[in-house]
């Protein structure tokens, strides 16, 4: 079950102190007409001036050694000029600005703006990028324990009323509390798929958070792990365990040490009673405000997967629906910034780093509140981007498991909401590369400038993510134009029998409604055995 964590409330709020109560003091010789015509331009909410005497200011002390007086000018005019950049959809001035405001507050002490800053580099950042499936190249394979080496399962968390349907797809989850329940309590539900065309994912929970971490590292539920471990170990099918999920949000927290004396613990029992198992390693999609999930990463040889809790929900408080502040959003991923792609992007980095293959171990889109409260485009929206663009950024996502329950707060289930589980549903039939059962092989997405010895048709697809915006991508050929695509995956198809041999220009254009436009230009070149390879 997903934990609701909390933000850091006063984020906002310290950094408006901060560019409030900062003090110019002795600045160089003709500063002032600079930093006044600026000051005036802010005080009267003129954004154009804002940006120019902003830009002449920035100029005045671009050569001077930095100081506090000459960092607090860079911080604060970045600080204020940087929403107006990202306003205007030119969102590498926006980027510039923010990376201004991360080194000037860094040398000011100003952590907490470091932190948003960094961050909200990259959630901004539209990334807009081209990929075509491949007929002649592999997704990343780091020869884990049941890693797939090719496709995405998919599959969701076990429910009675969709026991069937769970059959026609590859992987299913069940919830195990430590301490209070065994794996083998749901013996005749996991049964049902111990067929070895399943896998089954098993989420081990610390029910008590910290203070379970402080009874394994105990020995209290040597036995319960025991018990479970022993029914684990008689299953034919594949199996991913979890081991306390989510450690980086819990509201009953643990140092990391104490959480990975815990993880080390279960481990070693599994490898020594239940060696069929895979062990999956399974922080947030976003830890605390200012944490780090690889605090609490233990011995790599001990996690055979890396997992993560994937949501993408409209409000952060299902009890509080309501729009929060910007940055606080934007760091937690939320409403606006509620993109999978995006939301991947810090497990994305510690799994590279490991080299450990992916797995959403939860996740979904809340598309009704308690109430009644419809959310239903929303979630849908953000469902077919889960199904159709996360593997195709990252393709060493090797499963993803939907969160098919309604809560009392969110409901994230399929059969309650006919919308969402339509597009669940017409997103999984539109991605070619997940399976719908273990051993199926399947192509992948590779960058459209890698892609070589492609013949038939070229499938393309685009990301391109605006904030609060909805994007358009635009293909043409050779001048002429193919298609315009305004909703993700963005898809365009090329029939490369239909080239010359020779060289051909492909531009795709993205844009929003907010001033954002990206061109990324690709020459493709057909040989005389008719394969077309692109850079």
């Amino acid at each position: 079950m997903k934990k609701q964590w909390k933000i850091i409330g006063a984020l906002g709020l310290s950094i408006s102190l901060l560019v409030s109560t900062t003090v110019f003091a002795a600045h160089p010789a003709g500063y002032w007409p600079y930093l006044s015509a600026f000051q005036q331009a802010k005080a009267a909410g003129n954004q154009s001036k804002m940006l120019t005497t902003g830009e002449a200011l920035l100029n005045y002390y671009k050569n001077l050694p930095i100081d506090k007086d000459v960092a607090s000018i860079r911080y604060n005019v970045n600080y204020a000029n940087y929403p107006i950049y990202e306003a205007k959809g030119d969102y590498a001035k926006a980027k510039t600005a923010l990376k201004a405001v991360a080194d000037n507050g860094a040398y000011l002490g100003f952590h907490d703006a470091v932190t948003m800053a960094n961050e909200r580099q990259a959630k901004i950042d539209p990334k807009a990028s081209v990929y075509v499936l491949a007929n002649n190249k592999t997704a990343p394979f780091y020869n884990a324990k049941y890693e797939p080496k090719s496709g995405t399962w998919y599959g969701r968390v076990y429910t009675e009323p969709q026991e069937q349907t769970i059959k026609n797809e590859a992987i299913v989850s069940f919830y195990v509390e430590l301490g209070k329940e065994v794996a083998g309590s749901y013996a005749p539900k996991i049964g049902i798929y111990d067929d070895s065309n399943h896998a089954i994912h098993i989420a081990l929970n610390f029910p008590n958070e910290g203070q379970t971490v402080s009874e394994i590292n105990a020995g209290t539920h040597d036995a319960n792990i025991q018990e479970t471990l022993q029914y684990l170990s008689t299953l034919k099918s594949p199996v991913l365990l979890r081991i306390g999920a989510e450690m980086d949000v819990w509201t009953k927290p643990t140092t990391p040490e104490a959480y990975k004396t815990a993880y080390t613990r279960i481990a070693n029992m599994a490898r020594k009673t239940a060696p069929n198992v895979a062990l999956v390693f399974s922080p947030n999609y976003t830890s605390s405000f200012g944490g780090n999930a690889e605090q609490y990463f233990p011995n790599p040889a001990l996690v055979d997967w890396i997992g993560t809790s994937l949501y993408m929900n409209r409000y952060q408080f299902a009890n509080q629906p309501q729009t929060g502040k910007d940055n606080n959003e934007m760091y937690f991923g939320i409403g606006n910034y509620a993109d999978p792609v995006k939301n991947m992007a810090h497990t994305a980095t510690l799994a590279q780093k490991y080299k450990k293959p992916i797995i959403v171990t939860e996740g979904g889109s809340g598309h009704t509140l308690k109430g009644n409260a419809d959310l239903s485009g929303f979630a849908a929206s953000r469902v077919r981007e889960l199904y159709t663009s996360l593997n195709m950024v990252y393709p060493q996502v090797k499963a993803i498991i939907y969160f098919d329950k309604d809560m009392q707060g969110y409901q994230y289930g399929l059969t309650s909401n006919q919308t969402v589980a339509n597009a669940y549903q017409s997103a999984l039939k539109a991605n070619p590369t997940l399976v719908s059962q273990i051993g199926q092989s399947a192509p992948t997405f590779v960058p459209l400038q890698s892609a070589s010895a492609q013949k038939g048709n070229l499938t393309l697809r685009a990301y391109c993510d605006v904030i609060g915006q909805n994007a358009s991508v635009t293909y043409s050929l050779d001048g002429k134009w193919l298609t315009t695509q305004k909703t993700a995956p963005y898809h365009c198809q090329v029939d490369t029998a239909s080239l010359s041999v020779g060289t051909h220009t492909l531009r795709v254009v993205c844009n929003a409604p907010n001033g954002y436009n990206q061109t990324l230009t690709y020459t493709l070149t057909k040989a005389a055995d008719g394969s077309v390879s692109c850079k």
